[in-house]
């Protein structure tokens, strides 16, 4: 889950208290049990501040009439079971609607039912006025089974923890539901969303890697298949290929080329201060996100460093991995006090002679990081260093091989 952005101005659906409170009423309210909520709450407040009987006498009324509903309420509970069906990716900055399927497991049919989901957490948002939001159901036989449809707002990449949903029937009160939790809690990761700069060129050549594509991964040891030829002392039985021995009856091996292919590293600084801003974290790891893209889908090896505290590095592309766990790193971020850029430097310069371009994305450029960037082309590291901030830079980058970007200059790619 990303870390709270604390202010004075906290939007109020950020609240947890207020988040619960709407939640609630949603769900255990119809359209006319708010109305009559809201009606008892203002008669109350009217009647307060006066001194006749008969003043309260309507708002009573209405309060009994909610009593009452609520417990004929608890022997119309719904018997159901539901489960959600999510997009197989969901982007920051948009809203998602999904699937429930709901099948009705009681004896006895299940008028006016409808399906919320509980407390949402931080940076996920219920959207109930959304036009594809539909989640009530007027009429459920039994073993009776039906798809209903429900809106999530995703303005934040993380990976949230979402509760198991709420169901809850309006019968027979029509102003108050009965509420059973239904189905499991679940893991749902929102990706971040793609930026990219459109004056962004990369002049990269293939780098020599020894052992090829499989050992440059660091998974598997088996390169690119060239030839076969006869057994030399010393060779692996697991390469001798069997269907050539025994036509030929000697013992013929397989044999392998080291491949030359372009492997870029990606660096994004995950530095985040107590009271700072995310809009520039953000945007550096929505621009790192689009710049992998776009080298995966051009057949390179990406490796992507992160500066936390565990050093986390992950490769992408060229079937060496698949591109979402590289986004559901990104998407795990949650910023770091410090950094050690001295454990992030020796680090990198381990891969100085294997990558053929490290393209840094870093928060400003400070006597730190400039020390920083020199260790790293003194290892052999070819650099090429972006710089997304809003305000100037600690030091100037005039005459220096550096992008800088304002967050307002990065284009969304759909």
């Amino acid at each position: 889950m990303p870390r709270v952005e604390w202010s004075f101005f906290l939007p109020a659906e950020d609240h947890k208290q207020v988040k619960w409170f709407l939640t609630y009423c949603y769900s255990r309210l119809t359209i006319w049990g708010i109305i009559i909520f809201v009606a008892t709450v203002i008669g109350i407040a009217i009647s307060s501040v006066g001194t006749q009987i008969s003043a309260y006498l309507l708002p009573s009324f209405i309060l009994a009439l909610m009593i009452t509903a609520y417990f004929l309420s608890l022997f119309f509970r719904p018997k159901v079971e539901a489960y959600r069906i999510l997009p197989q990716k969901i982007s920051a900055g948009g809203y998602c609607p999904y699937d429930v399927i709901v099948k009705n497991i009681g004896r006895r049919p299940i008028r006016n039912l409808a399906i919320f989901e509980q407390t949402l957490p931080y940076g996920l948002y219920a959207a109930i006025t959304h036009p594809e939001f539909k989640n009530t159901a007027d009429w459920l036989d039994p073993g009776e089974q039906t798809t209903l449809t429900l809106v999530m707002r995703t303005p934040r990449r993380g990976t949230f923890e979402i509760l198991p949903l709420m169901a809850g029937s309006s019968f027979p009160s029509g102003i108050l539901r009965s509420r059973v939790k239904v189905g499991k809690k679940i893991k749902m990761v929102v990706y971040p969303k793609f930026t990219r700069q459109s004056e962004f060129q990369l002049q990269v050549r293939r780098q020599f890697q020894p052992g090829g594509i499989s050992l440059s991964s660091k998974v598997g040891d088996s390169n690119e298949f060239a030839s076969t030829r006869e057994y030399r002392q010393g060779d692996r039985l697991r390469d001798v290929h069997w269907a050539s021995s025994a036509r030929t009856g000697k013992l013929i091996v397989k044999e392998y080329i080291e491949e030359y292919f372009v492997r870029v590293g990606l660096f994004v600084d995950t530095e985040l201060g107590l009271l700072e801003k995310h809009k520039c974290l953000e945007a550096r790891i929505s621009l790192c996100a689009g710049i992998a893209d776009k080298l995966c889908a051009s057949d390179y090896v990406v490796d992507l460093f992160l500066s936390d505290k565990h050093l986390q590095h992950l490769q992408a592309g060229r079937g060496v991995e698949k591109f979402d766990h590289l986004l559901e790193l990104l998407s795990a971020i949650e910023g770091d006090f410090s950094v050690d850029w001295n454990r992030s430097a020796a680090r990198l310069a381990e891969f100085g002679r294997d990558f053929s371009m490290l393209i840094l994305f870093l928060k400003d450029w400070d006597t730190k990081r400039s020390r920083f960037i020199r260790h790293l082309r003194e290892s052999g590291l070819k650099t090429r260093t972006i710089i997304i901030r809003d305000r100037p830079t600690t030091l100037s980058t005039d005459g220096l091989d550096i992008s800088v970007y304002k967050t307002n200059e990065l284009a969304a790619v759909k």
